[in-house]
Formats: structure tokens, sequence, C-alpha cells
């Protein structure tokens, strides 16, 4: 009796465990979605806009403490890291026309208040200046540099123009390179200054209808912006071990990671006056903008013109906000980060995305207390500051934290400018273009009722390499974790960007008046953290790696052909052919994984999910010659392009600079690391077996019996003693 008793009770609970194990699972992604609010999205821009918080300032650190207190509010575990940097401040600017004396004029270097826009007569924001730019005071002829690319400088020191630009004051337009690019290239050819302005060709009344009636650029808006020389050296501009190497510790900054002459933005209602006072040659029509009433003529001269500005120098500190939200692999970490700090206001750069953010944040903060939910491996938010300046807060904690996530991070997601249109984008490590599409296809689109999803709108051919401009440059340039860059894009962002017009008013009228594609952003950048977090297996695809190599060598080839460089390509062709081969592998591996029912926690997926997050660190080299913070062998910002990216750029670097044996010894060296990371996706081979201990089997099998009698005689004396007290009621 007493055994078919305990069978009895062996096979109910067998039977309980069963129906519990078989319950539908929640659909946390699902969740997710229904989550993120475009009010609350507008109700944080709205805080983050209300008042400029440029780097190191009081309201930088209110920002700082805010965003801290909201991510503890929703649950995650946050702390602040202050750091030390070098930042500067404008004191005193001016520029005029000093000769000659019927076109005297002084520029009035202010944006003027628009009524409709409340916070645009602000008067803590800071004044255009540009951030790096030391002192000084120039009184110099002026000549006309087109965009200031390699290109405008070549031509215009060409035996055919002629035209020595040493002393002389430059005057640039905004666009093609990076302002800091401009600004080396300046200070190279040896210029005394350089103004940099606006042209409505480019971001004005040409495009449209100009702020506060469209959405772009008025006559006296200007843009900030950070003349550092980011291509050279992110983060604090005085790490020039860092940046440059041992070799220059003793050194000074000055001229070497930011400009030795003094640098200035203007408005093209101030520039207007500089233009229409220049004469001689008249620039080629691709030269030619679209201020009124002017020729484009190059100069020099006949004006002259006073450039005066004073800045103050600082170390002060700022504020990086880190939350966690710890997943059941506590040392696997997911990054999902965004900086706060602003030139002034900030709606769309970067206060959409620190929007975005936050709604992440408050979303994942529901489900876990709400819903259960604890992910896999850890979420880490990070609101960086000082990024305006040169990606400071991010470069300085990637370095501080080099160790731990160079072992723990798994990959890097940037939502930098959130929503700045209503065209989808993303950028990033090629071996992520699985999860991004994936991703993309499973959000729709924001302000549609058709089922189209952001797939749908998006082309992944356009998926490439990432630069540098934004808070991803440390992971993936120096410490090879796999990054994406995510957006909604348009080209009406550029009206307003770095100006106090880039405020909670343009978004509102202009930007994303529904605020459904800062949700929409906060689905796609949530979705792909949760799916880093949650995955069994990690969504890393190596045969798309090896794809994009093969189109990068091709790039290398057509450049070399170019410049009648000959290059031994065989090993590393052979390489990548090796890594298509090692990524089909590893593909049916994970395939396997996946379809086995083994949990995220089995130690042979914990093995094979090291080997994809680790084998990227494998693309560092020993860095770019003369730029060692860039180590990564497949992209890295060009020279002097500034944001845009290079591939193998180690190769095209020498290659540039007609260097055919350094252009041998880089690619040999990339085709290296492509062998590193076949050898990093290659488990090891399998251990000697154990010796054989035939009392184990045995003993699991007891334990087992154990175990389930245990449990049916504590469930039949409680059955028995409910039935005693049922009879007594009786």
């Amino acid at each position: 009796m007493m055994v078919s008793l305990l069978f009895f009770f062996a096979f109910f609970f067998s039977s309980l465990v069963f129906v519990l194990a078989s319950s539908p699972a929640v659909d946390f992604e699902d969740l997710f979605q229904s989550l993120p609010d475009p009010k609350l999205a507008r109700d944080h821009l709205e805080y983050y806009t209300a008042q400029p918080h440029l780097a190191g300032t009081p309201r930088d650190f209110e920002t700082a403490n805010w965003t801290l207190h909201k991510w503890l509010e929703y649950g995650l575990d946050a702390w602040i890291e202050e750091e030390t940097v070098l930042l500067n401040y404008p004191v005193h600017r001016r520029v005029a026309i000093t000769y000659p004396s019927d076109q005297v004029f002084v520029a009035s270097l202010q944006e003027p208040w628009v009524p409709e826009d409340p916070t645009s007569n602000n008067t803590d924001a800071v004044a255009s200046f540009n951030g790096y730019s030391p002192s000084g005071n120039v009184t110099a002829e002026l000549v006309y540099v087109n965009y200031g690319t390699e290109s405008d400088f070549e031509y215009l020191v060409s035996p055919e123009v002629g035209i020595s630009l040493e002393g002389k004051l430059l005057l640039a337009r905004y666009g093609r390179v990076h302002r800091g690019i401009k600004a080396i290239l300046a200070q190279e050819y040896g210029a005394a200054g350089l103004l940099i302005y606006s042209d409505p060709a480019d971001d004005g009344f040409t495009k449209g209808a100009t702020y506060p009636n469209g959405p772009w650029r008025p006559q006296q808006g200007v843009q900030r912006g950070s003349v550092g020389f980011s291509s050279i050296c992110p983060g604090d501009k005085r790490d020039l071990e860092l940046c440059l190497g041992p070799d220059f510790v003793n050194s000074s900054y000055v001229g070497r990671t930011i400009p030795s002459i003094p640098v200035m933005p203007l408005s093209w209602g101030d520039a207007q006056p500089l233009l229409m006072g220049l004469q001689g040659n008249i620039a080629p029509p691709s030269w030619h903008g679209a201020v009124p009433n002017v020729s484009y003529a190059i100069g020099p001269g006949p004006i002259i013109v006073n450039f005066d500005i004073e800045v103050t120098f600082n170390i002060t500190p700022i504020w990086n906000v880190v939350g966690r939200l710890e997943g059941h692999q506590a040392d696997r970490q997911v990054l999902l980060g965004n900086h706060r700090d602003a030139w002034v206001f900030g709606a769309v750069d970067p206060s959409s995305g620190s929007s975005v953010l936050m709604e992440i944040a408050r979303s994942f903060g529901k489900l876990v207390q709400d819903e259960g939910w604890k992910p896999q491996r850890t979420i880490t938010f990070l609101s960086w500051d000082g990024e305006e300046y040169g990606l400071i807060g991010s470069t300085v904690y990637g370095k501080k934290h080099k160790d731990m996530l160079s072992e723990q991070a798994v990959a890097y997601l940037n939502v930098d400018i959130g929503v700045g249109g209503s065209v989808f984008g993303a950028l990033g490590t090629p071996s992520l273009l699985d999860l991004m599409v994936g991703v993309a296809s499973s959000v729709p689109y924001p302000n549609n009722t058709e089922g189209v999803s952001v797939m749908d709108t998006w082309n992944r051919d356009a998926y490439g390499p990432l630069g540098s401009g934004s808070d991803f440059t440390v992971f993936i340039d120096y410490l090879g974790i796999p990054s994406i860059d995510m957006y909604f894009d348009g080209p009406t962002k550029s009206g307003i960007y770095h100006s106090i017009y880039d405020s909670l008013y343009w978004m509102d009228q202009f930007g994303d008046p529904s605020y459904s594609f800062h949700q929409g952003m906060a689905r796609v950048a949530g979705l792909a953290a949760m799916r880093l977090a949650d995955a069994t297996v990690l969504p890393f695809n190596y045969v798309d790696y090896a794809s994009k190599l093969t189109q990068y060598l091709g790039t290398v080839i057509e450049l070399s052909n170019s410049y009648n460089i000959t290059l031994d390509i065989e090993h590393v062709e052979d390489a990548i052919v090796s890594l298509t081969k090692k990524g089909q592998e590893v593909e049916l591996e994970k395939a396997h994984l996946s379809s086995s029912g083994k949990l995220a926690s089995d130690v042979d997926v914990m093995a094979l999910n090291d080997r994809l997050m680790l084998a990227e660190r494998m693309f560092l080299g020993a860095g770019i010659p003369g730029r060692p913070f860039f180590r990564h062998v497949v992209q890295a910002p060009g020279l002097y392009k500034g944001y845009e990216p290079d591939v193998f750029p180690g190769v095209i670097q020498a290659i540039e600079d007609g260097n055919m044996t350094l252009a041998q010894d880089q690619l040999n060296a990339a085709g290296a690391c492509v062998r590193g990371v076949i050898k990093a996706l290659t488990p090891p081979p399998p251990s000697a077996a154990p010796a054989t201990r035939p009392w184990v089997v045995p003993l699991i099998i007891t334990l087992v019996g154990l175990t389930v009698l245990i449990i049916s005689v504590v469930a039949f004396l409680m059955w028995r003693r409910r039935s005693r007290s049922n009879y007594q009621k009786v």
C-alpha cells in the first residue's frame, strides 16, 4: 500500500512540474514594446532642455543628479563617477573689419531672441565659440578656403593659384569635414587664425523655410562645436600618452591635440560683410555658396580683419552617471549609452537620445518590478558627460575600467542624436548586422497603421563601419568591444545643430511633434539591448564580418591602384576565406546549441558566448602609426576625415602618405589580426576524459530516489492531515 502511495505522489509531483514547465512563457519583448510612452519621452526632454547644460557647469551637475535619481526610482543600482578634465569657456570675442575705412564692420556675434521660442532669450546660454580654441588676437588679410578640406588647401597653394596662407586669417564654411580637421590644416599651412561660418547653401534658406518659420538655420544662427583633434585624441586632451604614445608624456598638448591658433564660428549674417570684402581670384563654381551679394572671391584681402578671442582653460569636474540592472550572469554586461551634455539646450543633440535612454530605463524597471523579469546578462546604462568637447567622459571611463570592460563587455549600443528626423539608420560592427536586422524587423515604424516595420524603411546595405564623433569610439577603436550607433535622422536637424535654437520648441514644431519617433527609438535600442542580454547564444555573425572584410579589402586595392602602389594581399585574402569557413562552423554550432534546449548558463553555451564576445578584441593591434589610441585594424576615423571612417585605416593612411613599405606592414598586421579572430572563435580541444568512477551513477540514482521519496512522503502527510481535519468537521 505504501509503495503504491509513493508511486502515486511521485507521479502527481512529476505531472505538476510538467504542467508548470509547459505553461506559456511571458513574452518580455512584447511587453517591453508596449511600455515606452511618447508623452513621458517629451517630459524627459522638457527637463533636459529647460536650461543650457554645457559640460562642467552647475546645470550639467544638476542634470547628472536628476538622471541618477530617476534611475534609482526605476529600480536601477546607480551612481555618479566624477572625473577631472580640461575644458575651456569664452570670456571675450570680437571680429571686425578694420581696413579699408569704408568697409569697417563689427560682427554682432549674437543669436537673437525668437519670440516663438521661449528658451532662445536665456542669458545663461554660452556665447558662440569653438571648444578648445586658444586665446588669440589676430589682425591679418582674409582668405576664403571653401570647406577647408585637404584638397581645398592643396588647391590654394598649387602653382596655378599660388596663394600663401602664412600669417593669414582664413574663412571656411562648415561641412564636408569635422571642424577640428579644418583647424589642423589651417595650423599646418601657417595660418594665424580661422573663422568658420554656416553657409545657407548647406543648411539655410536654400533648403527651405528658416527658423522659426521652418527647421533650417536662420541668418544669425551659429554652430558651436569643439575643434579638438578628435581623429588623433578623443578624451582629455592632456592625455598625450594615451593619444600619441609614451614619448610625448612631457610634451605640450597645444598644437598636438588642440589647435595652436584661435578658431571661432560665425553666422552667415556676420560672415557676409567679410565675404563681400574679398577680391582677387574668383573661386571655382563648386566653392560657391549662397550668401547674398557675394562673388566668392578668394582674396587675400584687400580687407584686413581683426579677430580677438579670450578663453579660460579650467581643470574642472564632469559627471558620468552609471546605472546597472544586474543579470543572472552579473559579470557579462551589455552597455547602453548616450551623452547628456549639450552646447546649449540640445533638444536633438543629445537630449533626444537622453530622453530615449530614460524611457528604456523606466520600461526595463517596469518589467522587473511588475513582471519579474531579470535579464540573463547585466545591462549597464551610461549617461556620458563632456562628449561635445571631444568624447571625454566615455573615453576616460573606458580607460579607467579597461580591464573590467575587456573581460565583461558583450557590446556597446550608442544613441547620441536619438531623433533628428524620420529616417532610421545604424552603423556598427559587422558581426552585429544580423541583430539589427532582426530588431528593425520586430519594431513597427512610427506613425503607421499598415504593419510597416522599421526594417521596411531601412536599407541594410547602408550599415557601414564606425568612424568617430560619438561615444562608441573608445569601445570599438580602443577596447575592441562590438558596437552600434543607431538613430532616426534627417537633413533638417543640421539647421539648428549646436545652436541656441536646438530647443524643445524646434522639436515640438519640426522634429517629432508626436514624439512617436522617440518611442520608436526607445523600442529599437531597448530591444537590441534585451536580445543581447537575454539570448541563449549571442547573435554575433562572423560570416557577415568576413563578407564585409572582403568589401573593405576591395576599397584598399582600389585606393592603392590609384596611387600606383602594388600590395601583396594574398595572405589577407586567405585569412578572410578562412574566417568565412570558421564563421560557418560557428553558425552550425550556434544553431545546435540554440535548438538543444540548453540554457545560457550551461557551461558549453557560456564558453561559445565568450568566444563570440572576445573574438572582436583580436582585431586590436599596436595602433595606427602616429595615432596609437586607434587600435582596431578594420575601422577608425580617417586622419583628415574627422568623423568619417577609413577601413583598414593603417593601410589607407600609409597609402595616402605614399609609404608603400608601411602600407604592406599594416596590411600584414591586419591579416595577423584576422588569424587571431579565427583562433579565438575555435573551441579548445576536448580535455582528456576523467577517470571512471563506477559508483557515481548509482549514487546519483539513489539521491534522486531519496528526493522523490521525501517529497512524496511530505505530500502524503499533508494530504492525510487535511483528510483528518475534514473528517473531524463532518
